[in-house]
């Protein structure tokens, strides 16, 4: 369809994509955006891969093919084989697999291996493929599994570290028996990598240059060493600011966040994998770039000496020495990454700092709090009941407890020895490690809580939901419609089992108040609201440093609240790790900045590399280096200068989102998607658009009506399209504080010149028709003790008829609408980067 046809609007189709097997989220329209419901037609389908295969040509000529498509399609295979150098053309070499073919030789093995991965494939499958291929070009590619890897490009191998069957002991390389005295047994390699005693080490080293060096990134700004009243990311946090006044970092470094954590693989199997992951802390979007050095798989607990000596060693080195680099102008770089952080669970973080778990008296990573074990349905708990005048621990205070219990021989204040984590500069063994909100709140303290509501067990209590309240929840968590930016649907309380994380993030952070509202008594709602709304603000992208006086308070009214509401015996760690999240985001910003969301993520990702039941480590290590060093590959083989066919194939393999097929690229930035609509605007709509431009009577030449619009890589639908999906994407509110529902999007051309004979030529922009919702205050929303005068976690609102018009750059956030007969809820959703 031309552009006149479509009102002289340049018409276009999105061929952008997101990051490689990035497979966490719903499908995407284009690169950046937000998720889109499958059943939306305008979206792209499986079914239109080959149409777009056969008319790229058309696409990547698209000037020529408006005048004369048959000769596009004739140029077109002149111009993939021409560079361009200060605007003469020059042939390039290209020398196709098999003669006619439309890729090389590279080009094909690169092709293969991104297919192998998106499709899982086993050995033999791909054994079985390469041997179809050589029958049906024999030579022209690798005819086995064997000559095809050594056809990869890989990063340096991966090694292979043994331990002793009997003890557990590390065996060094080129030995032949146990080195520790006591034990002398004879080591056998077969035998150990049948039984999976060992470890794989992966070189960070590798990974990290050519992520600097085949990866377009971006980094958050770096202030100079100062404060700033928000906290947005690392780079202004104190810890960060403190090392950099310290000289211990520099502007130009990077900082890394590491986890480690045991993944099981099978239901029917305790044999579990413990990767060692990390991620560079200043890069935006660092979820899509995580780096695996290590892991580590065994029915049995790994000796986490001996999976963490090598790793400790390379990020010594990386410290120190840094790590060296081509730059895309041929410049030699070195730069330095520091281990910063570690995110892991209260199981995984006691036994990384060698010391007592959290059932024990001294379990707290952070304070020297005695726990005490109080009676609980027969048995003992042990219970940490909030405390005002605890301890806390300090680098110093560890280091000394460590040599104290080495000595002795016993635990000192939990602690039982040194970890070789110590040995790590920049790294401080208590104030590093972060109580991860994942596990603690979401996967901790909210699920517990609807568990207890929930428990046959707590008949009786005030708080107890019975089966009818229950089946009410279930109806209005249902009922709710919720964005694409948020990657679940709500789902009932009787799958909690089956929740993961991001549900119960979601519940907490929207649909928990509205839907328990008249359920729960009002001050176990009111109890709940401080939690809810507390993790809300410490999510938030900008913190204002004056607020975390107030969070931190209201977080330590939820836990004095626990013991006063639910008793003593239910005043669990995970409650107590609340009196130490604002200490975290102070240290490293929004907590989501330190979550565990994106290495569980990446763990999934693993788990589908496991394609048979002999040697996982092996084939997990494997395709992971396989998928890491993709770009190089492409990089070499120059996929960005291939035929475009070629490359549509090798960047659908590449992602799982879908394409949009039609859509307008409007100046300020937006996208509107679709086939737009013609009527004239009614007499509200056209007196919003005044008070927009504060002009009375503007001049609109030309006015487009969509029902789907992107803007900044979000979606934004009108209330009458979204009526018939299970997703409400109409529902904002604007930067100046105003709920609202979209009616209406608009691409316009408006001239506020005032000239009768006007003879402006107006650029097209994208304006937002709204049915304002005026919120109402509510008195169980607040808390003065605490700081919390007015929140919008959520807001009660109500519908209006009054219709304002916006710019999308004006809108804040969408929301998602809840109707609670007799009122109506509006919630605003966070964005974070943290994934599904």
């Amino acid at each position: 369809m031309s552009g006149a046809e479509n009102g002289g609007l340049n018409y276009g189709e999105n061929r952008l994509y997101n990051n490689p097997f990035d497979t966490d989220t719903e499908s995407e329209l284009v690169e950046g955006s937000e998720y889109g419901s499958s059943d939306d037609p305008d979206e792209f389908q499986p079914d239109d891969i080959q149409e777009n295969l056969h008319n790229g040509v058309e696409e990547n000529n698209a000037g020529v093919a408006e005048n004369n498509a048959g000769v596009a399609e004739n140029n077109a295979g002149v111009a993939e084989n021409m560079d361009y150098d200060d605007g003469v053309p020059h042939e390039m070499e290209f020398e196709p697999v098999i003669p006619g073919a439309q890729m090389t030789r590279d080009q094909a093995i690169l092709i293969l291996a991104a297919y192998s991965l998106r499709h899982h494939m086993t050995s033999v499958a791909m054994q079985d493929l390469l041997s179809f291929l050589k029958l049906l070009q024999p030579g022209a590619l690798p005819s086995t599994k064997f000559l095809f890897d050594k056809e990869l490009d890989k990063i340096e191998n991966s090694r292979y570290i043994f331990c002793c069957l009997k003890c557990g002991a590390r065996v060094p390389d080129g030995s032949t028996h146990c080195v520790v005295d006591e034990c002398r047994h004879e080591f056998n390699k077969k035998e150990s990598l049948c039984k999976g005693n060992f470890c794989i080490y992966i070189p960070i080293v590798q990974q990290l240059k050519d992520f600097f060096e085949n990866h377009e990134y971006t980094t958050f700004p770096k202030n100079d060493k100062k404060e700033t009243d928000y906290l947005s990311h690392v780079c202004n946090s104190d810890y960060y600011l403190k090392q950099l006044r310290e000289g211990k970092i520099s502007q130009d470094d990077f900082t890394l966040i590491f986890n480690v954590d045991g993944v099981p693989l099978f239901s029917a199997s305790k044999a579990s994998m413990t990767p060692i992951q990390c991620a560079l802390l200043e890069v935006k979007n660092t979820r899509s770039h995580v780096f695996m050095c290590g892991m580590w798989f065994r029915a049995e607990k790994p000796n986490i000496d001996v999976l963490l000596e090598p790793f400790v060693d390379k990020c010594c080195t990386l410290s120190e020495t840094g790590v060296q680099w081509t730059n895309s102008l041929g410049v030699q770089v070195v730069t330095k990454v520091h281990p910063f952080v570690c995110t892991s669970d209260a199981v995984a973080r006691p036994v990384l700092r060698n010391c007592q778990q959290f059932n024990g008296y001294f379990g707290c990573d952070w304070c020297l709090q005695r726990g005490r074990y109080v009676p609980k349905e027969g048995g003992n708990v042990m219970c940490y009941p909030y405390q005002t005048d605890v301890v806390r621990r300090v680098k110093e205070g560890y280091e000394q407890d460590a040599l104290r219990a080495v000595r002795e021989g016993n635990l000192v204040n939990g602690v039982k020895g040194p970890s070789l984590l110590s040995l790590l500069p920049t790294f401080d063994i208590v104030e590093s490690f972060v109580p991860d909100y994942m596990h603690s709140v979401l996967l901790g303290v909210i699920q517990f809580l609807v568990n207890l509501w929930l428990d046959s067990k707590s008949g009786g209590k005030a708080y107890h939901i019975d089966h009818d309240d229950l089946a009410k929840v279930n109806r209005r968590l249902l009922k709710i419609k919720a964005p694409s930016g948020i990657a679940r649907a709500p789902r009932s309380l009787e799958e909690r089992k089956h929740w993961k994380a991001t549900e119960w993030r979601n519940f907490l952070l929207y649909y928990s108040i509205p839907v328990l509202t008249g359920v729960l008594p009002r001050p176990h709602i009111q109890h709940l609201f401080l939690l809810s709304n507390s993790i809300n603000l410490l999510l938030q992208d900008k913190i204002p440093r004056d607020s975390l006086v107030n969070i931190d308070l209201a977080l330590c009214k939820f836990v004095i609240g626990m013991e006063d509401l639910y008793g003593e015996e239910n005043c669990t760690f995970n409650v107590h790790q609340l009196t130490h999240l604002v200490g975290s985001v102070r240290n490293y910003g929004p907590i989501s900045n330190v979550s565990a969301f994106m290495f569980e993520s990446n763990n999934g990702r693993l788990k589908k590399m496991v394609s048979g039941t002999h040697h996982i480590p092996s084939q997990i290590a494997g395709k992971f280096i396989l998928w890491r060093n993709l770009p190089v590959m492409a990089k070499k083989c120059q996929i960005q200068q291939a035929r475009i066919t070629v490359l549509n194939l090798y960047e659908h393999l590449l992602t799982t989102k879908r394409k949009v097929r039609i859509s307008v690229h409007i100046n300020d930035g937006s996208v509107a998607l679709g086939r737009p609509k013609t009527r004239d605007l009614d007499a509200g709509e056209l007196l919003a658009l005044d008070t927009l431009f504060g002009v009375i009577d503007v001049r609109i030449h030309k006015v487009d009506f969509y029902k789907k619009v992107l803007f900044d890589g979000i979606v934004y639908q009108s209330s009458s399209y979204c009526a018939g999906y299970k997703r409400d994407n109409s529902v904002v509110l604007t930067n100046n504080g105003t709920y609202g529902r979209i009616t209406e999007m608009v691409v316009v051309e408006v001239c506020i010149c005032g000239n009768e004979l006007c003879e402006c030529d107006p650029q097209p922009e994208c304006i937002v028709f709204l049915k304002e919702l005026t919120v109402r205050s509510s008195r169980l929303f607040t808390d003065r003790q605490v700081g919390i005068t007015k929140s919008r976690f959520p807001a009660t609102v109500t519908e209006t008829n009054r219709t304002i018009a916006f710019r999308l750059s004006d809108v804040h956030r969408k929301c998602v609408l809840m109707r609670i007969v007799p009122s109506l809820y509006a919630a605003p959703i966070i964005k974070t980067e943290e994934g599904d």
